[in-house]
Order: structure tokens, then C-alpha cells, then sequence
């Protein structure tokens, strides 16, 4: 359950329908079932395989193969990338949250001081959104739906640029802070305790994901939408920035290279079948994105429809895409105000139960590590980290703050980062530790003995998945853009870059590091006294002892 509510979660109803409008709808979904199969499924069971095998973190686990260790550093670093922006999400949602208890919706009008005369709302007949349209288009200007402009003038108070940082949105600051307490009194008694948190967390949201579901598809324009979305657009797959993202966001939905897997799987009974719940898990996610994709896109059509746009035109695709379909729809529904407070409480629900997995997996990692400090005073050390990320999150919330978001989310939690850092986890799992022993493994837990093909897809098929995406992302690189197409600054693009070798250095590094001062040869990983025979793997493995390789 605490995984469902870890993989389940803003990567699936708020980046996942973004990415996707993004590069092209249907396209993206062609290489997001390419990567589904080849890469998702197959290294979330290994990662929570050997999180429950080795009932260690993602650092400490690599005692039994040191070399690499710097890929454990490279999860940490990766986490605490995502963690540091999770919590301005969640202060959105909570922010659209005390808005919904307005009579009349403060994001449904064009009477507001934020609003122009280039707002339209659905409440215009289609004859008088034509003539709007028509007048603006004239003088050069574009409508934009008085949910836009709540958003991008109201919520956020958005500068054009990233150099334009602006000022503090104290409203947003204050709700930042009172989400990191929630998280922080969530974790302060361990994951035991976490767990009856994340229960709710994990069912609530799809209640009300099938309600806005199906008031969606019965909107005017709504089919149009859902075409959009399922059609691909083959001249689209050629293009490299579709590959990259449907990739990177696979490993993102599911959780994988962030160490948060390894550190929950380490936290299950050692018969636990985690095979089982991995398999269920791998379809709930997938499911749970493809559900998320119908719902924003039907709203989609919705506001095309509206706007007298096509589809494609209808709003920037940014990180806002979320925030700006789901509150049209709910301004659709009867009883408005509560469907609206329980769809914005959903959005935060999913925010926290992440950010609490996620914030374990760092912390347990850490723990591992430095086990006479932190855990020792776990309540002060994870008081002081809850602040430090407190602090990170500041940038975030001015008025170039969603530009700061994005642009760590494509540089630090994702992107090229993630797909080296995946890269190197799978290579020293199924060639350092073994492949053959992660079945056997599986077997002495849980008494399933998987066939060979699993071998194939860990050796060779996940990584070079991943290791071709990276080359050609590499190879074929496109600066970051704004949502309206043009490119950040180069230093900005720059700083993004550094943020993304912050996870990648750390693996050469440590590799060299390792065998510069501790007199190892590169090949014999495994000792000769370390066999699969008649004795268990597991004491083979004496952690606390001799590591198993390098």
C-alpha cells in the first residue's frame, strides 16, 4: 500500500497529462508503452526485490558491490531534487483548495482585478466567443479562459522570465511551510506509522478521478479532446524530446531511480511477495496515468470549444496544465464547491503521500549512513532537514517560481540525470550483484522461480534502453523553453545542466575513488566462496561484514 501511494501520485495527474499535451498526445503515448515494457516493469521489481532481500537502503545496499556505490548517492541526489519542489505543488493545490470556498468561483470570472479584456469564460454563447476571438485576433492579441488567468496572474503572479524573480508570494510561502510540518509529523515515527497515512492517501483520489471522468467526456468538445490524446502523431516519434520525456516520465511515475523502492522494499517481511505487488502495482500506475490523461484531455476539448482554439493552441503546456483543466471541470459540476475542495484536497493528498515516501527513502538512505547522528536524534535531524528543504523551496514560490520549478524538474529529478543514474543502477544490480541472483533471491523469498527472460531484460534490454535514450538526448540536445516556445537564458540552461551532473559525477567518481584507494581490480566482482549452491543466498551476501564484489 505505501508503495501504491508513493508511485501513485502528482507524477500521474499532474506531470504525466502535461508531458503528454506537450509532445503530441497520442505520440507520446507510443514511447511511454515502449518504456513501460522494456525498462518500468522489469526494474521496479528489481529495486523492490532487492530492497525487501537486502532490508537495507539505496546506499547501503551497495556493500555488496561498492563500486557502486556513487549510483546510491546519485538516487539521493536525484530525491532530493524532486523533494525540494513537491511542496510548492502541494501549496497550489492547497492554495485552489480555501479558493473553491467562494460562491462563485474566483478563476470563472473575467470581473476580477487581475482579469483583461482578453478573457473569456464558458459562459459566453458561441457567437460571442467567435466575435471576441475575431476583435483580438485583429489587433494581434490572443483570448485567453478565465481559469488562465487566475493561474498565471492571480496564483502565481508570473514574471515572463526567469530573471525576473520578482517578489515572495507570502500566501504561498505560508501554505509551503505548513505542508513540510505535515510531512514532517507524518514521518517523525517512522514508515510504521507513515503507513496508516499513506493508506488513505493511496484509494481516495481514485473516487474522485472516475467523478471528474465522468463529468468530463460530457462535456461539449470533449471527444475532440480525448481524439487529440489518443491519435499519435508519427511525425512527432522522430523528434527527440518526445523519446526523452516519455522516458524519463516512466521512471519518474513509477518511482524508479529515486532509492524510495529500495528503502520501502527494505521495510517489508522477508517472505513478503513482493513480485506479486510489484506486477499489480506496475498496472495500477499505468492505469492510474491513462485515467488521469482521458480526464484532463476531455476538459481539454472542453476549452477549446470555449476559446475557439484548436486543441493544440488552447493553453500553454507548462506545469499549470493541471491546474488549469481540473478546476474548469469542477466548475462544471453541481455542488460545485465541495467537488472542487475534494478534488484540490486529492491533489495535496497525492502531493504529501510522495513527498513522505520519498522523504523516507532519503531519509533511510541517510540514516544508513550516518546511523550514530541521525538516528540517534531522528526527531532534530529530520526537523533540520524538513527546514533545509523549507529553504530550497523559497525560490519556487516568487513570482519566477514555476520557472525555477521547471526548470529543476527537467534538469534534476528527470531528464538526461535520471536515465544515467537508472543507467548504472541496473548494470550494477544485474551484472555486479547478479541477475541470476536477484531470481534466486526472489525465489528463496517468496518461492517464485522466474523464468530466463527476466535475465535478458535486466543484462541488456533495461539498460540498453536506457543508455541508447541518453546518447541520443545527448547527442541531439534542445535547450529548455518557456511554455510559449522560446528558450530559457543560457545560464539558465547552464545551471540546469550542473544540476543534472550533480547525480551523474558522483558515479565515475566514486567508482574511481574506490579503487584508487582501496587496491580493487575492476574485474572478479564475485568471491569464489560465494556461490549459489546449497547455501543461501543471503548469507552470501554478510553485509555487515565482507561485501560480496569489487
Amino acid at each position: 500500500m505505501s508503495m501504491i501511494a508513493y508511485a501513485v501520485g502528482l507524477g500521474n495527474v499532474w506531470r504525466f497529462p502535461y508531458l503528454c499535451f506537450k509532445n503530441g498526445g497520442g505520440s507520446f503515448l507510443v514511447v511511454y508503452a515502449i518504456f513501460f515494457c522494456l525498462a518500468a516493469v522489469p526494474i521496479f521489481i528489481m529495486e523492490v526485490t532487492i530492497g525487501q532481500y537486502l532490508q537495507r537502503g539505496a546506499m547501503e545496499m551497495w556493500k555488496m558491490c561498492p563500486i557502486f556505490k556513487g549510483v546510491g548517492i546519485g538516487n539521493v541526489v536525484i530525491a532530493f531534487m524532486c523533494i525540494a519542489y513537491f511542496c510548492v505543488i502541494i501549496s497550489w493545490a492547497i492554495f485552489y483548495m480555501i479558493s473553491s470556498f467562494h460562491s462563485v468561483f474566483p478563476w470563472e470570472s473575467c470581473d476580477n482585478y487581475w482579469n483583461d479584456n482578453t478573457c473569456v469564460t464558458g459562459r459566453e454563447s458561441s457567437l460571442a466567443l467567435a466575435r471576441i476571438a475575431k476583435n483580438l485576433s485583429r489587433s494581434g492579441a490572443r483570448t485567453q479562459t478565465s481559469v488562465e488567468q487566475f493561474w498565471e496572474r492571480r496564483v502565481l503572479q508570473q514574471t515572463s522570465s526567469i530573471d525576473e524573480f520578482g517578489s515572495i508570494q507570502w500566501e504561498l510561502l505560508a501554505i509551503m511551510f505548513l505542508s513540510w510540518l505535515i510531512v514532517y509529523f507524518a514521518l517523525w515515527k517512522g514508515i510504521t506509522q507513515a503507513r496508516k497515512f499513506v493508506y488513505f492517501c493511496a484509494l481516495f483520489p481514485y473516487f474522485l478521478l472516475f467523478v471528474l471522468l465522468v463529468r468530463g467526456v460530457t462535456l461539449e468538445g470533449a471527444g475532440e479532446g480525448i481524439y487529440y490524446y489518443l491519435k499519435p502523431n508519427m511525425t512527432r516519434l522522430s523528434d527527440t524530446t518526445v523519446w526523452k520525456d516519455a522516458g524519463t516520465q516512466v521512471f519518474y511515475s513509477y518511482g524508479v531511480g529515486f532509492g524510495a523502492l529500495i528503502a520501502l522494499g527494505s521495510h517489508n517481511k522477508f517472505n513478503h511477495n513482493c513480485f506479486r505487488d510489484g506486477l499489480v502495482m506496475c498496472v495500477i500506475n499505468g492505469s492510474t496515468s491513462i485515467l488521469a490523461g482521458f480526464v484532463v484531455f476531455s476538459i481539454l476539448g472542453y476549452m477549446s470549444f470555449i476559446a475557439q482554439k484548436d486543441i493544440a493552441e488552447i493553453v500553454k503546456p507548462g506545469v499549470g496544465l493541471a491546474f488549469l483543466a481540473y478546476p474548469e471541470v469542477a466548475s462544471n459540476l453541481p455542488a460545485k464547491q465541495i467537488w472542487s475542495c475534494l478534488f484540490f484536497l486529492m491533489i495535496t493528498i497525492l502531493g504529501l503521500d510522495s513527498q513522505v515516501c520519498m522523504m523516507e527513502g532519503l531519509f533511510t538512505a541517510l540514516e544508513d549512513s550516518f546511523p550514530f547522528i541521525l538516528r540517534k536524534h531522528k526527531k532534530v535531524s529530520l526537523a533540520v532537514t524538513c527546514l533545509i528543504f523549507f529553504i530550497i523551496g523559497i525560490p519556487m514560490v516568487t513570482n519566477a517560481g514555476a520557472h525555477w520549478l521547471q526548470l529543476v524538474d527537467n534538469y534534476g529529478a528527470s531528464g538526461y540525470a535520471l536515465l544515467f543514474v537508472v543507467f548504472f543502477e541496473v548494470v550494477g544490480l544485474s551484472w555486479g550483484f547478479g541477475a541470476e541472483r536477484i531470481l534466486a533471491a526472489m525465489k528463496e523469498m517468496v518461492g517464485i522461480k522466474l523464468s530466463y527472460p527476466w535475465i535478458i531484460i535486466w543484462k541488456f534490454a533495461a539498460p540498453s534502453t536506457c543508455a541508447v535514450l541518453f546518447f541520443f538526448c545527448v547527442i541531439y540536445y534542445q535547450p529548455l523553453k518557456y511554455p510559449n516556445g522560446t528558450d530559457y537564458p543560457v545560464w539558465a540552461n547552464v545551471f540546469g545542466l550542473f544540476l543534472s551532473s550533480c547525480s551523474m559525477i558522483v558515479i565515475p567518481a566514486y567508482a574511481v575513488y574506490y579503487l584508487l584507494f582501496t587496491n580493487k581490480q575492476i574485474l572478479g566482482f564475485v568471491r569464489k566462496n560465494c556461490t549459489l549452491g546449497e547455501l543461501t543466498l543471503r548469507s552470501c551476501v554478510r553485509i555487515e561484514r565482507d561485501p560480496v564484489c569489487c
